[in-house]
């Protein structure tokens, strides 16, 4: 039978020990929404005299559970869970599109156990979070042995379920640049609540007298990867922002996806709804302004 180890270490130089392998198959766990049914599943599609053994490493001792504003940067702790950040007062006021999304993941019990850096390395091309994220222009922080090194969320992924983090780097914290602008995240998923992306987007927009000075458009749940849509972004920027200009910059969403049939949609549909959310993401943003 498997064995399994459950590690809660108190300090990173703990971590960084425990994470060094040493014939064991590490994983980090913080909600662990994701991490537990997964264990569970895999437990009778493996023989068991070709599992190594599984170290657990809990992350929720290490203080990674605050959120932190300096100048015009905001840092998350990865292991913020969604109903703390959504009751935060910076990301209520501050980050629109990240509260936008929130609020429409799951339901509360799970939300009160996952955590936003759970939301992240389970590299789900569905993530809510990711989309509002990446139009924040966020970077990832990730620790190990070797240090710390930060990379930027638009190079964060690879593929499904797939990130640049190696194996015994941990995700410690995302930092986000809110900015002057609106912000909003718009989702379609197969019933009104409690269901993941058949398409999301975000979109982060500065307007000055009612033109575009800048735009930054994300779309998950279409390609392999969430994907920013700079297309639609140049099309946008330099108009007077109304209803003909966003539909018109909408359909170029389709450069940057590439949906694929699965058991929540086809990609025909997501093909033909991703200009609709985008365009409905863009207008709610242009009336976001802050400031």
């Amino acid at each position: 039978m498997r064995e399994y180890e459950y590690h809660a270490p108190e300090s990173f130089e703990s971590l960084v020990n425990l994470a060094s392998g040493d014939g064991a198959e590490v994983r980090f766990l913080a909600g662990g929404t994701d991490l537990i049914p997964r264990i569970s599943a895999e437990k009778n599609q493996i023989p068991y005299e070709k599992k190594l053994p599984m170290r657990i490493i809990y992350l929720g001792t290490l203080g990674l559970d605050k959120v932190t504003e300096e100048g015009e940067r905001v840092t998350i702790g990865a292991c913020c869970t969604l109903s703390s950040l959504l009751e935060n007062e910076i990301v209520k006021t501050k980050m629109p599109a990240l509260r936008d999304a929130l609020s429409e993941m799951a339901g509360v019990s799970i939300r009160n156990t996952a955590t936003i850096g759970g939301n992240i390395m389970n590299a789900s091309p569905a993530a809510d979070s990711v989309p509002p994220l990446l139009v924040l222009d966020a970077v990832c922080a990730l620790r190990s042995a070797s240090g710390e090194r930060r990379v930027s969320l638009a190079e964060y992924f690879t593929g499904p379920g797939k990130t640049v983090a190696k194996p015994d780097e941990v995700l410690v914290s995302i930092t986000v640049k809110p900015g002057p602008g609106g912000s909003s995240f718009k989702k379609l998923g197969r019933r009104k609540a409690e269901t993941l992306s058949v398409v999301n987007a975000a979109v982060y927009l500065e307007l000055r007298d009612g033109f575009c000075q800048s735009a930054r458009v994300a779309v998950g749940s279409a390609a392999p990867t969430v994907v920013r849509c700079v297309d639609v972004e140049q099309a946008l920027v330099g108009k007077k922002i109304d209803e003909g200009v966003v539909r018109e910059a909408s359909l170029l969403v389709t450069k940057a996806i590439s949906p694929i049939d699965d058991i929540r949609s086809s990609a025909w549909y997501r093909a033909r709804v991703a200009p609709i959310m985008v365009a409905r993401a863009v207008l709610t943003a242009a009336g976001r302004k802050r400031g």
